[in-house]
């Protein structure tokens, strides 16, 4: 009985006519019926709506979860390419400064074997030729 009152046509109708009576009686227990199934249907319905909303509530509170720890492994991962690359370039200055010192050592070398060749090529020539003086 939700606020309708499915009483108030029975009394003048049962002592008028005892089958309209009946007839009342049935259609009366038919809207309650009718009225019990739709309250069970709202009632089930509302809990199948509560369901899904807590069911998409955790798979948001999931998704959230995910994507955080998967922006902190972005994070790390940039730090190590920083890292990374920070020793690829010490690496390449280093190798660039041993290179420019190898190569002046090279140039010395050189310069110190055509002043050792012409020394040598003078004392030769002085050994050779003191005979024309």
């Amino acid at each position: 009985s939700s606020g309708i009152n499915a009483e108030w046509p029975l009394r003048p109708g049962t002592i008028s006519c005892a089958e309209r009576g009946l007839l009342l009686l049935r259609v009366r227990d038919e809207i309650r019926m009718t009225i019990a199934a739709y309250q069970t249907l709202y009632e089930s319905s509302v809990a199948f709506g509560m369901r899904k909303a807590l069911q998409a509530e955790q798979g948001k509170t999931d998704m959230q979860r995910k994507i955080e720890e998967l922006e902190e492994e972005k994070k790390d991962l940039e730090r190590q390419v920083n890292e990374l690359k920070s020793k690829c370039d010490a690496i390449e200055k280093r190798e660039a400064e041993r290179r420019v010192v190898e190569e002046k050592k090279h140039a010395e070398e050189i310069q110190f074997l055509k002043r050792t060749n012409q020394q040598l090529k003078t004392q030769l020539e002085g050994i050779i030729q003191p005979s024309k003086k």
